[in-house]
């Protein structure tokens, strides 16, 4: 009973310090709309939207993984959006952290929305 205790209030601690975040319904909120390889071997990118389906407006952290065709990872990609009001759209874009020659294949690995707290 005293390790859940212990556990318990570790969580509360860490929601204060970091806020509540949300990832299930975040992920639905966000689409892939382009995915490019770099013509020159350089950085892959991935361009996208959100559409905040949320009741308070958000902050968005947007993980990207990009794949080679053989399906190796060839880098990560971070995308964040300041603020997205409720039934609102917004534009994100994120560049992979290494260079790839040759096409490439993006996914969203995670997604991160933190309601904006109203003052």
């Amino acid at each position: 009973m005293r390790r859940l205790l212990m556990f318990g209030a570790a969580a509360c601690l860490l929601v204060a310090f970091t806020g509540c975040g949300s990832t299930a319904g975040a992920k639905k909120d966000v689409t892939i709309t382009a995915c490019k390889a770099s013509p020159t071997g350089d950085h892959p990118s991935v361009a996208g939207t959100i559409v905040n389906h949320s009741s308070k407006s958000s902050v968005y952290t947007i993980h990207v993984k990009f794949k080679d065709a053989s399906g190796n990872d060839v880098g990560d990609g971070v995308a964040g959006v300041a603020k997205v009001d409720p039934n609102e759209t917004a534009k994100w874009s994120a560049t992979s952290s290494l260079s790839n020659k040759g096409n490439v294949k993006c996914s969203i690995d995670s997604v991160t929305r933190n309601a904006i707290p109203t003052t």
